[in-house]
């Protein structure tokens, strides 16, 4: 089950937005040196993932699928825990 920082919207916002940096300055410098294959294939396996990233970065706010997710893991997890604890006499 997801708990602490995993839980943390704000963490997943950050990590999205890194690895969209990272990529995209990837495929940048692998745009320079295209005619050697495995550049080629780096240039296109970052382009993809960036994508990914922008897609997984876009899905964190308003109402996004992943931001849904999260919450609704919060709550979850929240009630689980109110439910636990034992009751005071």
């Amino acid at each position: 089950m997801l708990s602490g920082e995993l839980l943390n919207l704000n963490t997943h916002r950050k990590a999205a937005k890194v690895g969209m940096s990272v990529t995209l300055a990837t495929a940048c410098l692998t745009a320079l040196n295209m005619k050697n294959k495995p550049i080629k294939q780096l240039h296109v396996a970052s382009s993809i993932a960036f994508v990914g990233f922008a897609l997984y970065h876009a899905g964190l706010y308003d109402n996004g699928i992943f931001k849904n997710m999260i919450v609704k893991a919060q709550k979850d997890q929240s009630v689980k825990k109110r439910l636990s604890k034992p009751k005071k006499s």
